[in-house]
């Protein structure tokens, strides 16, 4: 790997690890401020432990929950972004396993005012021991979301190199359809975006980037949610365009 290309590929490392280090704060803070399943309090007027749960299903549940937690606002003179990251967190032993979590997230790229949304859901007697199990897939996901910020044409620290048209209808027949699922991965955004991340991932658990990747596009199989087929297909689409990209190892 060329220096030129490991200097690149690392320009997001900063950034990526000072809102994942904020966002677990947040998570901390609010955590010790829930109360309990009995008595459940409010972190910053934010119900993070609901009393009963309105749905089993947390992204259902945090689909309807229009507030958040305020994690920051985030300036990178390396990669030149800004951005406003913001938490939605929930402590349930309904929908989420003992030992388990949930954690998802979603870009916006605003040109005025770029957006991280990061959203996690623990299993309240796991307690601040289930973290360091979240830390390497929390810096997956930013690094994920990060990227996306570099694709749109208006957005604040967009990158001409990286630009890509939308493709928000596709999503929404894709999301319409558990068959097409598998197509969410060979989105040309979302193609870049989890290489990056789990590449970010890689390096957090200093594990081999081939194992992070095998074991990642495993865990859908065994989820159900892309056949083997399917995984096959994304995963030689990766190994395709990591080259093209540059900084990364390669997939054999």
């Amino acid at each position: 790997m060329k220096l030129k290309e490991l200097i690149l590929e690392g320009m997001y490392d900063k950034l990526t690890g000072e809102i994942n280090k904020a966002i677990f704060k947040k998570v901390k803070d609010a955590m010790n401020g829930s109360g309990t399943q009995e008595k459940p309090k409010k972190y910053k007027g934010y119900e993070v432990r609901k009393d009963p749960m309105p749905t089993t299903k947390l992204g259902d549940m945090f689909a309807a929950e229009d507030r958040t937690i305020y994690v920051g606002d985030f300036s990178d003179d390396v990669s030149g972004i800004s951005v406003d990251v913001e938490l939605k967190f929930a402590l349930s032993d309904d929908a989420v396993k003992k030992g388990s979590f949930y954690i998802d997230g979603s870009a916006e790229t605003d040109e005025d005012f770029p957006s991280i949304e990061v959203i996690i859901g623990l299993h309240p007697e796991d307690g601040l021991r289930t973290l360091s199990k979240l830390q390497p897939t929390l810096r997956d996901l930013v690094r994920h979301e990060i990227e996306h910020l570099t694709h749109g044409r208006k957005s604040q620290g967009s990158k001409p190199s990286k630009w890509m048209q939308g493709d928000k209808a596709r999503r929404v027949k894709i999301k319409s359809n558990p068959k097409l699922y598998y197509k969410y991965y060979l989105l040309p955004k979302e193609v870049d975006a989890n290489i990056h991340g789990l590449y970010s991932k890689a390096k957090t658990m200093k594990q081999p980037y081939q194992k992070v990747v095998d074991d990642y596009l495993d865990s859908l199989v065994d989820d159900g949610i892309i056949s083997k087929k399917n995984r096959e297909l994304i995963y030689k689409t990766w190994k395709k365009r990591i080259p093209k990209i540059g900084g990364l190892p390669t997939l054999k």
